[in-house]
């Protein structure tokens, strides 16, 4: 029986040695340079979600709040399961997985597989652990409900709240990788995702009474729900029902989870997808014709190359997948700035603030990582006898190509749900997208050569980004935005709209130095760190496929 134990947990830890060696091989040098501005993001990130966690550990322990607490415990861990299990949905970023066709080949217990799976659920949202560790701590310092006596009646239910959360994560996440996969159905889904978080905005802001429908899922009849069944078993109400409904509620998650992970198992995504493409290739003539469209105005090789970009993007499904969110959750984010508040900056420039979060997006799958769709194909681009700078202007070219599509999509999304745009806010859209897209390409072409990651093209829940980039892009960011936010500023402040343009064409101008500048050195650090890059792009994931 020790044997039998013994041998998944073997299996178990040599997975995770196996993950840990390949995250480790030849990035131990980049990363030490990157990890002075991924310690800041993570601070930043988890200390706003450690104060969100140290004002629940003061509300639940104070005397005084007793009412307050069992109408709001429900609410919060409501809010908790929500954010839990559409949070990685809307983001596209469900965290780390096993990557299941690097394991079947090995004798492991489908269970030791599943188990892992379950346990790496907890890289989604480390955060609302914060949340509930918060408020259980302060459950245990109130002396209303048992105090640390009675620690196993509190950590009880919060311990089986978790995993019911992480079975349910660990199903969906299957569920919705299998359904992304198939490529109609993916932009039929993201759209629907898009339009389902949409709702809560759109509510709020016409205000229509939704406080019936907040009632039947957050307070009554509690027991019905996880998260009441939760509140009634720590705060005392009762014990038998709750703890059925919440045993149940597990029980079918288990299930749920466990059922999607064995259909995972099964599936085969090349099989499917080249299938599709061969009854999907033909009569496509006039995509053909756009690929062709570079051809017209630029010379061989750059319009070749572009050409070759936007062919092998367009057919990508993680980059499908950013530029539709780009046009149909972008819109939704920013949608009630302009909704029952009047007039005012942010709604008068709806349009570039949709078509600058568009573009921010975008550049996860494109210009921030450029080479990273090649992976170990972009040696090409360092002994072919064509300079790597044009191997960079025709990849930013392609991306350029692609932002105006976006932001075409976004002025056409908006004209849809009937928001007035004058053709002045259009045009100007478009001149301060194009100008903070030169600094962004310009900061995209360092990244590329200076922290290169290899994406799987056929995963869409995989981010474009390492960790270290993301943290440089948190620092930069901010400064690629700054020319044009003192236009604006200016305008406002001033009410002239010849300083705004003239402050405008100033940052159109800096945008254009700074690319050129960035440019030239990409192309002498790709020069310079040739064999690094191509090592980098190279390297093979894990059995554990991280974000």
């Amino acid at each position: 029986m020790a044997a039998g134990c013994a041998e998944p947990r073997a299996m178990i830890e040599a997975i995770l040695r196996a993950q840990w060696l390949s995250m480790r091989s030849f990035r131990l040098d980049s990363r030490r340079r990157g990890a002075i501005f991924s310690l800041i993001t993570a601070a930043v990130w988890y200390g706003f979600w450690t104060f969100l966690a140290l004002m629940a550990e003061e509300f639940a322990s104070s005397v005084n709040t007793s009412e307050a607490l069992r109408r709001g415990l429900p609410a919060g861990l409501f809010f908790v399961f929500l954010y839990w299990q559409f949070a990685p949905i809307v983001s596209a970023s469900f965290g780390a997985s096993l990557d299941l066709k690097k394991l079947l080949a090995y004798p492991v217990p489908h269970r030791s597989l599943f188990f892992i799976e379950i346990l790496l659920r907890i890289t989604t949202c480390a955060e609302m652990l914060l949340i509930l560790a918060g408020s259980l701590v302060g459950l245990f310092r109130n002396p209303l409900y048992g105090g640390f006596r009675a620690t196993p009646r509190l950590a009880a239910p919060y311990f089986v709240f978790v995993l019911f959360n992480l079975l349910l994560s660990a199903g969906l996440r299957s569920l919705l990788e299998r359904m992304l996969t198939h490529r109609c159905l993916r932009e039929i889904l993201m759209l629907a995702l898009a339009t389902g978080a949409a709702v809560p905005q759109l509510l709020l802001v016409s205000r229509a009474p939704i406080g019936p429908w907040w009632r039947r899922f957050a307070e009554s009849p509690a027991a019905l729900w996880p998260w009441g069944a939760v509140s009634e078993l720590v705060l005392g109400v009762s014990v038998v029902a709750p703890a059925g409904a919440l045993c149940c509620w597990t029980a079918a998650a288990w299930v749920f989870g466990r059922w999607q992970f064995e259909r995972s198992l099964r599936h085969d995504a090349q099989a499917a997808a080249s299938a599709r493409a061969g009854a999907n290739g033909r009569g496509r003539w006039w995509m053909d014709a756009m690929y062709r469209i570079p051809s017209i105005f630029l010379p061989d090789p750059v319009a070749v190359m572009v050409e070759k970009e936007l062919r092998s993007l367009s057919r990508t499904p993680r980059f499908r997948l950013v530029f539709i969110m780009g046009f149909s959750f972008g819109l939704v984010v920013w949608l009630p700035i302009v909704m029952g508040r009047g007039s005012s900056v942010l709604a008068d420039n709806f349009l570039t603030v949709v078509s600058v979060y568009a573009l921010t997006l975008l550049g996860q799958v494109s210009y921030l990582n450029a080479f990273g769709f090649d992976r170990a194909s972009a040696q090409v681009y360092f002994s072919m006898p064509v300079s790597v700078g044009k191997s960079l202007a025709a990849k930013n070219l392609a991306a350029t190509f692609f932002i105006l599509f976006e932001m075409l999509a976004v002025t056409a999304a908006c004209l849809v749900v009937h928001i007035a745009i004058a053709p002045a806010k259009i045009v100007e859209a478009f001149a301060v997208t194009a100008i903070v897209g030169s600094y962004l390409l310009g900061i995209g072409n360092l990244s590329s050569v200076h922290f290169p990651r290899a994406m799987n093209p056929e995963r869409v829940s995989q981010g474009g980004a390492a960790s270290r980039l993301q943290a440089l892009i948190f620092v930069f960011y901010p400064l690629a935005l700054l020319p044009v936010f003192l236009a604006f500023w200016a305008r406002y402040v001033f009410n002239s709209n010849v300083i705004f343009y003239l402050i405008l064409t100033f940052a159109a101008v800096l945008g254009a130095v700074f690319y050129w500048i960035a440019m030239e050195s990409a192309v002498r650090a790709a020069t310079r760190r040739r064999e690094k890059i191509l090592m980098e792009l190279s390297r093979g994931e894990g059995p554990v496929a991280t974000e």
